[in-house]
């Protein structure tokens, strides 16, 4: 057999694009002698030998050009079609003779591990660790080659195409190599990180360990003892003893889980001197490889061997300084730092949970800084009309929440006691700064007269405006925009609607100012005179008229609708843009399809991230909206979100009637007064966000109008790099000979511009954002509050919808990958918006990083009866996707089980 095939582990000059990441590694620490089982690998060489003998290339190239990052269902679809080529396919003889003579040459039947081993693995720009499969305990020739094929298979799993797509690698760019070892037969594993995970502290190491075999532990199924150590002196600073119920055992026919013996599952799996070896075995490979590692390790008869290492590419804790490559500085530049800046992702981290870029950026500064400054006008205060309200760092955008609070404390003479509750808790409150500071206060009386009697009147007005909102963006619709030249059009986005939504952006931000105070004073009210404050949410939840809170139930009456027309199976298994087109020509399902474009008259101007113009609108992609109607399709008749709203509403009336029973006549007049207050500001916030979102779908038709146009001329590569330019560029294009055909974009260069800024915007994707940054920028700590239960480490937030749910978490950084969730998962992000209002009725709990007891999340979970906690920095990286908590949303509490 050629040696252009096959290796032995500990080959000379071992290179990623033959043995792949895993190999590599593996490679060098044996040949730095770090006891690493033997074994060989099967060369990149030999996958590809296999694509081509079965003439899979082609087939890999058209299912991958229809996978779209917008739609998961795409992915399932194309993984289906090829793990079936996949499995059919036939290794040739010569190769397959080749793998069984090296694996007889490790023992005749041993026991091996199969492992996966990517060329785009383990790179220190994006791990895909955990993308592509791994065997254990396979015995016999048939068996080893029926692992190998399963192995080259698994480089084309929907989560692995998906995980390449977002890290923009290509399918031409990777390839497998799989690695066999002989098995270790341990009697304990786990893994060990050479710096801390969740804090980045480079002076600590922690293990992970558990009783067996380690697959127990990687996949979740129990709960290991972790240690947390000194680096240098591998003395331990924390200890905590895992419950370790079962382990993973080899079994004649692979593995299986079996019970922990019940004097071994609270006794700590290693004893000193394996603590000992296991740190200087880290430092060896941390000096081997040059920067952190996350090691698999086993023992079996006493001896430590050392299964893979690979960079710790994600921390619980940003890097600060981190850089990304490309062009990452657009404008607008930042203003003078105020000494009492202070940034947090509050509010605008609902508005843009994930990277934002350049143009929505640029557009959404200036909306921010124009709102700030008329909400605080009056403010008689040597920094007032000097603070800059909104900054883009580590890829996010961030708010003044220092500002916002100095302002109305030192500024307006305000208790920080009655501001704290509507942020997320990073300014402290002290015996300084909680009290009211009269002469401020009447300094600026004519403030809080307009603050407090002009927003009622803004509120109002903008309510009784909605029909008319409704009416022109109806007609604004209906029209074409092929005629008017791009200058009209851009125009029109900035000059009309743009103008409108500015205008009614401010009453909005009245509507928002006055619920959350009106809900601190009922919140207030409730504990002092009941002593239960955790009732409060109940209070204003189940409100009829809560026009987002309409999207789910008409989501699953459709979903109803196309089971009765016989189009189920059409519409939950095949790819959104068939399935439409199926509805769309089939006369059974016209019904139907009256009622989907009803719905999107009603809701169409949402979607996931609002405020990020690259995202289309329901409206613009309808197949968005069927994703999530085959959604509750799958999950069946079981999640009715009518019962959830039914159950929300009598909870509610349920906790007015307790309330009100514990008062007397004076105190139960004066509740019922706040209550009706606080509901109608709530109706008021959310629906006037329902009405600002759809004063920006015409903006955003102008502008993807003028994205198409680009495109075609050449001046962009794509429509959507129309995003990856500011105002001022659009601006400069448009006035050099923009309505024409002549080559004006390419006066900016605009092709070079877009490909450097999208390299910067890809980076962030995946990157741990700080919660906190200081005046200078600098990364303040501000951890999730936790302690330490006999069940595992809990995390502390803010108790924002009633109940208690157990189950698997679901850890979701980007708005696509919504859609995959499951029924009864639970939802683990960092903010939601209206947008992720179906998800909601599938779920069965939420986790959110950002967000307050109004947050979009909190009211949409209390809407559904679903237990929800809020205000978790860092839950994204703390809460590991597939693991299992308890959310509870009485306390605000999180246990992480696993």
């Amino acid at each position: 057999m050629p040696n252009n095939f096959i290796a032995s582990l500990e080959a000379p000059a071992m290179s990623l694009h033959l043995a792949g990441g895993k190999g590599v590694n593996l490679n060098q620490m044996l040949r730095a002698g770090l006891p690493v089982p033997p074994g060989f690998i099967i060369l990149t060489t030999a996958y590809q030998r296999f694509v081509a003998d079965n003439a899979l290339a082609s087939l890999i190239h058209e299912q991958w050009h229809l996978c779209d990052a917008a739609q998961p269902a795409s992915f399932e679809a194309a993984a289906h079609v090829l793990h079936i080529a996949f499995a059919d396919g036939k290794i040739a003889d010569d190769l397959a003779v080749a793998i069984q003579a090296q694996y007889t040459g490790l023992g005749k039947d041993v026991a091996v591990a199969v492992r996966s081993s990517a060329t785009a693995e383990d790179l220190p720009e994006a791990s895909f660790a955990g993308q592509q499969d791994t065997y254990v305990n396979v015995r016999g020739e048939s068996a080893v080659l029926e692992a190998v094929q399963r192995c080259w298979a698994s480089l084309w799993t929907a989560r692995a195409m998906a995980y390449r797509l977002r890290q923009a690698v290509s399918p031409q760019e990777v390839s497998l190599a799989v690695v066999i070892q002989q098995m270790v037969p341990a009697s304990a594993a786990g893994i060990l990180f050479t710096a801390n995970p969740v804090t980045g502290d480079p002076g600590e190491m922690v293990i992970n360990a558990t009783w067996g075999l380690g697959e127990a532990l990687v996949s979740g199924q129990v709960t290991p003892d972790m240690l947390v150590l000194d680096k240098a002196t591998a003395a331990i600073k924390q200890t905590i003893l895992g419950d370790k119920l079962v382990m993973t055992t080899a079994t004649d026919r692979g593995t299986a889980e079996t019970p922990v013996a019940t004097d071994q599952q609270r006794r700590q799996v290693l004893d000193t001197t394996q603590i000992n070896e296991l740190v200087r075995l880290g430092n060896l490979l941390e000096a081997q490889f040059g920067k952190p590692q996350d090691v698999e390790w086993a023992i079996a008869d006493g001896t430590i061997s050392l299964l893979q290492a690979r960079p710790i590419t994600t921390s619980g804790a940003p890097i600060p300084g981190l850089a990304a490559p490309g062009d990452d500085h657009w404008p607008p530049p930042d203003m003078a730092a105020q000494p009492f800046d202070l940034w947090t992702t509050y509010d605008v981290g609902e508005r843009w949970p994930e990277p934002v870029t350049p143009f929505s950026w640029s557009t959404g500064y200036a909306m921010i800084q124009q709102n700030m400054e008329e909400t605080l006008e009056g403010l008689r205060a040597p920094y007032a009309g000097k603070i800059q309200w909104s900054k883009r760092a580590y890829g996010h955008v961030y708010l003044n929440e220092g500002a916002l609070t100095y302002a109305y404390n030192d500024g307006l003479g305000l208790p920080m006691g009655m501001i704290a509750p509507t942020m997320t808790g990073v300014v402290a409150v002290t015996p300084e700064n909680d009290r009211y500071q009269w002469s401020k206060l009447v300094r600026h009386l004519r403030f809080f007269r307009r603050s407090l009697f002009q927003a009622e009147k803004d509120v109002k007005r903008y309510m009784a405006d909605f029909a008319q909102i409704d009416g022109w963006v109806a007609a604004f619709m209906a029209r074409s925009l092929a005629g008017p030249a791009d200058s009209m059009l851009w125009r029109e986005a900035n000059e009309v609607w743009l103008a409108r939504a500015m205008h009614y952006m401010r009453a909005h931000g009245s509507a928002t100012s006055l619920s959350l105070t009106t809900y601190s004073q009922l919140e207030q009210f409730t504990q002092r005179w009941t002593g239960e404050k955790n009732l409060t949410p109940k209070l204003v939840s189940g409100l009829s008229g809560v026009i987002a809170a309409e999207i789910a139930p008409a989501l699953w009456q459709l979903a109803r609708q196309i089971e009765a027309a016989g189009m189920a199976d059409v519409v939950a298994n095949q790819p959104p843009e068939a399935a439409l087109a199926a509805l769309r020509s089939t006369l059974a399902a016209q019904p139907v399809l009256a009622h989907f474009d009803a719905f999107l008259a009603r809701h169409g101007h949402r979607c996931m991230s609002e405020a990020e113009w690259l995202h289309p609108r329901w409206v613009e992609s309808p197949q968005l909206v069927v994703e999530s109607i085959a959604g509750y399709l799958r999950a069946g008749d079981s999640f009715d979100p009518a019962t959830s709203a039914a159950k929300a509403e009598r909870e509610r009336i349920e906790a007015t009637s307790e309330i009100a029973q514990r008062l007397n006549l004076v105190q139960r007049a004066y509740f019922y007064r706040l209550l009706k207050r606080a509901q109608r500001l709530m109706l008021a916030r959310d629906n006037g966000q329902h009405y600002l979102v759809k004063l920006m779908l015409p903006v955003r038709r102008l502008y993807a109008t003028l994205a198409e146009r680009w495109a075609r001329r050449g001046w962009l590569a794509q429509k959507e790099d129309f995003y990856f330019l500011v105002l001022e560029e659009v601006a400069f294009v448009l006035k050099h000979n923009g309505d024409h055909n002549g080559a004006a974009g390419a006066q900016l260069d605009l092709v070079q511009r877009v490909a450097s800024r999208r390299q910067a915007y890809d980076f962030w994707f995946g990157k741990a954002a700080p919660d906190v940054l200081d005046a200078d920028g600098e990364i303040v700590e501000f951890q999730a509050a936790r302690e330490q239960s006999t069940e595992g480490l809990v995390l502390i937030g803010l108790a924002a919808s009633r109940g208690q749910v157990t189950g698997v978490a679901r850890v979701v950084l980007t708005p696509q990958e919504a859609a995959a969730i499951q029924p009864g998962e639970i939802l683990v992000t960092r903010a939601t918006d209206p947008g992720w209002t179906p998800v909601f009725s599938v779920i069965g709990g939420a986790v959110i990083e950002i967000g307050s007891t109004l947050s979009h999340a909190a009211i949409v979970a209390r809407e559904y009866g679903l237990p929800a906690v809020v205000n978790i920095p860092q839950a994204t990286h703390l809460i590991r996707d597939g693991q299992k908590i308890r959310v509870d949303g009485n306390r605000g509490r999180v246990t992480l089980l696993e």
